[in-house]
This record gives structure tokens, sequence and C-alpha cells, in this order.
């Protein structure tokens, strides 16, 4: 039993190292490189939104999805990676102060389970969010579009 809580003590601080320095590491590279141009994605002309001549100033929408959201979300995620920080502990207390209950230590094994989960799931949604935001759409190319011409009688 003691070498199982060893075991799971180690895995949970091998994850909390590990995701420290994937979010150090992406953030050095961020702040290193300011001059960052991400990919270039370019807007068909078949899809509805203002058009390339209507995006060049920097209003309120701009900087609501350039700045605010990428935050907010990154913000939200961190919570939730605590949070799941925060059931691991609270159900590896539960699995140490089982006692011999079976039920109770099988309540705690799972919850630190979950625990996991919910921290492999944040470092995900971090890394998606990441890829996410570093993506600029490019509206002044257009992608060829096909045009049928009607039938004549």
């Amino acid at each position: 039993m003691k070498n199982i809580l060893k075991k799971l003590l180690i895995l949970a601080f091998i994850s909390i190292s590990l995701s420290t320095a994937v979010m150090t590491v992406s953030y050095a590279s961020q702040v290193v490189t300011p001059n960052f141009v991400p990919s270039l994605i370019p807007k068909p002309s078949t899809l509805p939104g203002p058009e390339a001549s209507e995006q060049t100033n920097t209003s309120t929408r701009q900087l609501l999805v350039d700045k605010i959201l990428p935050r907010f979300a990154v913000g939200m995620i961190g919570m939730t990676g605590g949070f799941a920080l925060l059931m691991i502990v609270i159900g590896g207390v539960r699995y140490v102060t089982a006692y011999g209950n079976d039920e109770a230590a099988g309540k705690g094994k799972t919850q630190i389970i979950y625990g996991i989960v919910g921290m492999i799931v944040a470092l995900l949604a971090y890394t998606a969010v990441t890829a996410i935001t570093n993506i600029r759409i490019d509206n002044n190319t257009t992608a060829p579009t096909t045009q049928t011409q009607p039938a004549t009688k």
C-alpha cells in the first residue's frame, strides 16, 4: 500500500513538473520571438464575412479576438488544471485515510485517476488554444471558385 502511494505521488509530481516545464517553454518562446508571423490561411470569396478592406482597422472586435479571448481561455484552462490538481490531492488524502476500508480506498483511487485525466485534458486544451490562436487568416488572397453558366434554350 505504501508502494502504491509512493508511485502515485511520484506520478503526480512528474505530471506537475512536466506541465510547468511545458508552460514555461511555451511562454519563453513567445517572449523571445515577438515578431513571430503565424501561417496564413486565405479566406475564400464564397464565405460570408467582412472583406479585407473592412478588417484593416483595429477595432474592439479585433482586440477581443486577438487579446481578450485567448487570455480568458488560457485562464480557464489554468483554473481547470488547478481544480484537477486539487482533486488529485483530495483523492490522495481519501486513499491514505481509508484505514483498510476497501470502498473508501477505491473511491480515493478513482478520484486520483479522474484528477490525472483532468490534468491531461487541461494540458491538451492549452495546446489546442495556443495552436489555434497562432493561426492568422489572410483575407487578401481569394481561392478559385467554380461558377456555372445557366443553360440556354
